[in-house]
């Protein structure tokens, strides 16, 4: 009997795995029958079995979890690239829009003085005395325009000195405050054909304007 049950004890785990072939799968089950030391073994051997499988199933479960939760911090971590990009988008817009929106042109009639250049000058300067003004002459401001149509050089090919219908003109450069405060006195005094800038544009339409 001694032998016998060495023999099946051997056999048991391929029975549990349900690999033995027909002869010994009988064999294996007839001991058990009558063996209560071999069935006690066996049974330690399928208890173990579940735990296995159990703790496999444990496994699996941690690995399609961490699956889901990889995915979704991959996912949360484009949203936040995206958003960062946004953020950053929106600041640097911003940024570009109060200095570059405090900028004024300033067009002067051809009949303008010298006291009536000084006059502006001032005026600007009694409102900030920080701003920066540069002054275009018109044959300054033709040379420009034929610089920014040089491909279509031909359209403004027969002017000259003589016949120069482009205005001279400042070129302001103050805060996005200081800048409306500017426009509403220069437009007063005497000499002003008229002024253009962008400070009550739309942060986004002044950016879509720059760059087009």
């Amino acid at each position: 009997m001694k032998k016998e049950c060495e023999i099946v004890q051997d056999l048991l785990f391929g029975y549990q795995d349900g690999t033995l072939h027909m002869a010994s799968k009988e064999l294996v089950e007839k001991h058990l029958k009558s063996c209560k030391e071999c069935s006690e073994i066996f049974r330690e051997i399928k208890n173990d079995g579940k735990e296995e499988e159990e703790q496999k199933e444990e496994v699996d479960y941690l690995k399609k979890v961490n699956k889901k939760i990889g995915k979704k911090n991959k996912l949360l971590m484009v949203v936040g690239i995206i958003l960062g990009m946004i953020i950053l988008f929106n600041i640097f817009i911003f940024i570009y829009y109060y200095h570059e929106a405090g900028k004024i042109s300033i067009y002067l009639k051809d009949d303008i003085t010298e006291e009536q250049m000084e006059n502006i000058k001032t005026s600007i300067l009694n409102i900030d005395k920080n701003a920066k003004i540069e002054y275009y002459s018109k044959n300054d401001a033709l040379e420009k325009m034929k610089e920014r149509f040089k491909d279509r050089e031909n359209l403004l090919s027969g002017y000259g000195e003589t016949n120069n219908p482009l205005p001279a003109y400042y070129v302001i450069e103050t805060s996005l405050e200081n800048a409306k405060k500017i426009d509403e006195t220069i437009m007063t005094l005497e000499g002003v054909e008229k002024t253009t800038g962008s400070f009550e544009a739309n942060p986004y339409e002044f950016m879509l304007q720059t760059l087009l």
